[in-house]
Formats: structure tokens, C-alpha cells, sequence
């Protein structure tokens, strides 16, 4: 009995080979929708006669963008670890971004997808092997297969300003999202521009799902403000504009805050020094010096007072020094 029971799968698959019974269905949902940032599960159903014989493994492929040579994101296997124990070994997982979401024991191939992207919008092809070690395959994938919709909210992702000959200026503003959002522009003075203006153009950005705007020859200096909206959200980036007026200006009191400055330092030069002048006069107390008369001179006031004759000499005994002697 027990050869039987093993013996019995081969025969079955054998006998259902040359039949036209479709040994394995797949089936999945036409379209599934998701948000960015999020996880979002891809069903795939199945239907096998052999799917509940532990002899029998069960392989799960999940394939994008086109029927039967598309890209493998998952391969993973479904057999039997020991006594009525299971495991899926995994094989391809591209990014580490996908999982087994259902049970193939169950005929469930349904897979998870990690942390979903706008890049992962595309066609998702399941197929499922039922197979035994010496028989060949039955296997099955969908056609067409399920289109992942993922939408999510705007982002911006950088604003700046562009100059041309240091005369005309651009405010850029790139944002991305799905569905594509719209940009509209806000003034230092809190007032919209129009979108799309002769000085607004929207276009596509170089990236998928990306769009770029541009404020073109703005006239006030302040704050702009690029606000991406779309059903799913919106988003706004300030910037600060130094207009041309306002530069000038700025140079014009940079000028005479440099020229008052220079003024400053002058007068405190100024101040110092005649400080300095007043100090030094004040202070200086030099030695009185005594009047000592040479001979010569003290000869000559002498015979001047007694009207000398002119013949009259001075000798050096008449010094001073000689008639305190």
C-alpha cells in the first residue's frame, strides 16, 4: 500500500501529461493600486492537482514589464523541510524588496512588495511550477498580468535660482509626483502668480513622474514660494530673492557704513593726539637753570655803569668770583 500511495502522483501526472487538462491555473486581478511609501500586495491564485502531494515542490516566479521574458523580481520554492514541515527557499529577491505574502500549500503565490516607489508602476507577470524530482513541469503564468498603480503625494526636490549675464534671474522649482503635480508660484508680497504664465512654464522634468517650473524675470526681493499640489496632497519650498534694487541698496549703506566707519576712526585718532598734547604740556616742569655771566660780559656791564674810558681795562681779578675772595 504504501508503494501504491508513492507511485500513485507519478501515474496521475503521467496519465494527465498526455491529456488536455490544465494541471495548473493561475489567476490575479487585472489592476492593483497602491501608495508611495507603502507596502502593497500582488494576489496571485492558483489551482493544481498535484499542489497537496509533499513529493511535489512548488515554485513561485514573479516577472514585470513583459509576458514570459520579463525581468525575475522573486524566485522561491516551496518543499518540504521534514514530517509535514515546510519552507520556501528563496532564490532571486531583487533588492531584498519582496516576500511570499501567501501560502503555495494553499495555492496562494500572492507577493509583497516593500516600501512602494512611483518607479514601480508597471505590468507584474505571476507564474507557479508544480514539480517532481524526474517529471517535468506544470506550470502556468498569467497573461496579461496585473498593472501596479502607485500614486502618491507631491515632493519637491530642489528650488534655486539661476542667473543669466548677472541681469536676468529664474527661480527653478523641480518636484515630482503621481498624478502630476501642478506648481504655483507665491510672492513676497503673499500674492499667486499665475501658473503657466509667459513667466511661469511648467514642463516635464528630465525623470519620470518629475516636473520642473520656472518664475522667470522676478521683480521683488523677499521670500518665493513654490507650492506643488495634486489630489493626493501638497508641498511648499521657500527661497529668498535679493532683487536688484534691493542690492543696490544694500551696497549704498554697505558704502556708508564703510565711509562713517572711516570717519569714526579718524575723529578717535584726532581726539588721541590732542589729548596726548594736552597731557605732555601740563606735565612738563623743566629745571630753572641759574644765570652765570662769563667774564667778558660781566667786564663790559661794569665799565658801562662807572662810564669808563675806553682805555680802561677789566682785569680777570674784577670777576665776580675773585671779589667775593
Amino acid at each position: 500500500m504504501k508503494a501504491l500511495s508513492l507511485l500513485l502522483p507519478v501515474l496521475l501526472a503521467v496519465l494527465s501529461s498526455g491529456s488536455d487538462r490544465v494541471s495548473v491555473s493561475v489567476e490575479v486581478p487585472r489592476r492593483v493600486d497602491g501608495s508611495a511609501g507603502n507596502s502593497v500586495v500582488l494576489p496571485c491564485k492558483f489551482r493544481s492537482s498535484y499542489a497537496d502531494y509533499t513529493t511535489f515542490d512548488i515554485t513561485v516566479i514573479w516577472k514585470m514589464k513583459v509576458f514570459y521574458t520579463g525581468p525575475v523580481l522573486f524566485n522561491s520554492t516551496n518543499r518540504l523541510k521534514t514530517s509535514k514541515i515546510f519552507e520556501n527557499v528563496v532564490h532571486t529577491n531583487i533588492n531584498g524588496r519582496y516576500r511570499l505574502a501567501g501560502d503555495p500549500r494553499k495555492k496562494d503565490a500572492s507577493l509583497e512588495l516593500k516600501n512602494a516607489m512611483l518607479d514601480d508602476n508597471s505590468e507584474y507577470f505571476c507564474r507557479v511550477e508544480v514539480k517532481r524530482q524526474g517529471l517535468p513541469p506544470y506550470m502556468d503564468e498569467t497573461n496579461p498580468g496585473t498593472i501596479l498603480k502607485i500614486t502618491g503625494p507631491p515632493a519637491i526636490l530642489n528650488v534655486s535660482i539661476q542667473t543669466i549675464n548677472d541681469t536676468q534671474f529664474t527661480i527653478v522649482c523641480i518636484a515630482q509626483g503621481e498624478p502630476s503635480p501642478n506648481i504655483m508660484w507665491i510672492d513676497p508680497q503673499n500674492n499667486r502668480i499665475p501658473m503657466n504664465g509667459s513667466n511661469t512654464p511648467v514642463m516635464r522634468g528630465p525623470e519620470k513622474y518629475q516636473i520642473i517650473g520656472r518664475l522667470h524675470d522676478p521683480k521683488l526681493g523677499g521670500n518665493y514660494s513654490c507650492v506643488a499640489t495634486n489630489d493626493r496632497g501638497n508641498v511648499t519650498h521657500t527661497i529668498y530673492f535679493t532683487s536688484f534694487n534691493e542690492q543696490w541698496r544694500l551696497l549704498k549703506i554697505i558704502i556708508c557704513a564703510s565711509a562713517g566707519g572711516l570717519c569714526l576712526i579718524i575723529l578717535i585718532v584726532i581726539v588721541v593726539m590732542i589729548w596726548r598734547r594736552k597731557r605732555g604740556t601740563a606735565t612738563f616742569t623743566p629745571q630753572a637753570k641759574s644765570y652765570q655771566p662769563d667774564s667778558s660780559t660781566y667786564c663790559k656791564v661794569k665799565l658801562y655803569q662807572q662810564q669808563s674810558t675806553p682805555e680802561s681795562t677789566c682785569n680777570a681779578a674784577e670777576s665776580p668770583e675773585m671779589n667775593n675772595q
